[in-house]
């Protein structure tokens, strides 16, 4: 996901879609708006949420893929957000293929969208066709990840960032758990993804544990970072194979909830709960409730890190369209990565 950075970001709502021609005025309107123009809409964007687009947008949307409960939350939040704004959406799922995205773009520009949104699968691979969207007069938003040639991008914390906060979170909690042990006497595997770009920075991000701390012994093993069931048959094998972990840090929502699950499990090898750990990123509801569940050591999934909830992602990307629905065009914003344990969620 991402994600990020959907989102991540972590989460869950986004897209059902609607499909439906319209005349491209709207793009080329937009494509010609002043970068001043989009300047004094930004600071409009929150408090014009409510408004109605000028006339019958048509955007597309385009994520990498809706294989997570994460993923089809945020197809549905990002659809009925437009649609109550009034606009029209043509919505596709990459399958986590950038030449499918590339050709999805493609047939976007060739119905006539007057905008598009796209959540990249790579955004360097998607970024030239992106770019022959902006040239023909339609603004494209890149979400999550960010797109060199978009219109503009509305992103959170970078992959990696997103990773290298798990660490931070793993070292804190190792530090107190583990007070008294010497060099590399706490054993960590980091579960690693290569499924899409964003699951390869997360990955880069959280092996930093071992540079962090000397008490950890880094391990690593490589899963398909959108499926449970490999997800779990790889932390019961990892375990079998090494009963002395301690940690495990995982790059999304799916792979934290099965590692979670299976060590929790009566199979578990396990015994000592407050002394074991899952860490990792994307925020939804399952996750949060293992975090709070972790306090009381009925999970042991003790962190997140999240670009917020569902709502609140998708709040943040209409403060990026709102300008384009009031007759200007995209506008960027940055959002921030928030690091989530048991403690942080009594805030919430």
């Amino acid at each position: 996901m991402a994600f990020k950075k959907i989102l991540g970001i972590g989460l869950a709502g986004v897209m059902a879609l609607s499909m439906a021609a319209c005349g491209s005025s709207a793009g080329t309107s937009s494509a010609s708006t002043a970068a001043g123009t989009a300047q004094s809409d930004a600071g409009e964007a929150s408090s014009g949420a409510g408004q109605t687009a000028k006339g019958d947008l048509l955007i597309g949307v385009t994520l990498p893929s809706i294989s997570s409960d994460f993923t089809v939350a945020m197809r549905d939040g990002i659809v009925g957000r437009l649609e109550e704004a009034g606009c029209k959406v043509q919505f596709d799922s990459a399958d986590n293929d950038v030449t499918k995205q590339a050709n999805q773009v493609e047939n976007d520009i060739t119905m006539g969208c007057d905008a598009l949104i796209v959540w990249p699968v790579n955004g360097d691979g998607i970024s030239s066709t992106c770019k022959k969207a902006v040239e023909q007069g339609i603004p494209v938003l890149g979400f999550a990840n960010k797109i060199k040639d978009a219109t503009a991008n509305n992103v959170a914390a970078s992959d990696e960032e997103m990773g290298e906060s798990v660490a931070d979170m793993a070292s804190e909690w190792i530090d107190q758990a583990f007070a008294d042990a010497g060099d590399k006497e706490v054993d960590v595997l980091c579960i690693t993804a290569s499924n899409t770009p964003e699951a390869v920075d997360r990955s880069t991000g959280m092996q930093k544990l071992a540079e962090k701390n000397s008490k950890v012994k880094l391990s690593t093993a490589e899963v398909d970072w959108d499926s449970p069931d490999q997800s779990r048959q790889l932390v019961e094998n990892s375990l079998l194979a090494d009963p002395d972990i301690d940690v495990i840090l995982t790059p999304g929502n799916t792979v934290g909830a099965a590692a979670n699950s299976y060590i929790m499990s009566a199979s578990s090898p396990i015994e000592d709960k407050s002394k074991f750990a899952v860490f990792t990123v994307d925020e939804t509801e399952e996750i949060i409730s293992a975090i709070r569940s972790s306090e009381s050591n009925e999970a042991v999934l003790r962190g997140t890190v999240s670009m917020g909830s569902i709502d609140h992602t998708v709040d943040q990307l209409m403060k990026s369209v709102q300008p384009l629905l009031d007759g200007g065009t995209f506008v960027d914003i940055q959002g921030d990565a928030v690091k989530l344990n048991a403690e942080a969620l009594k805030e919430k």
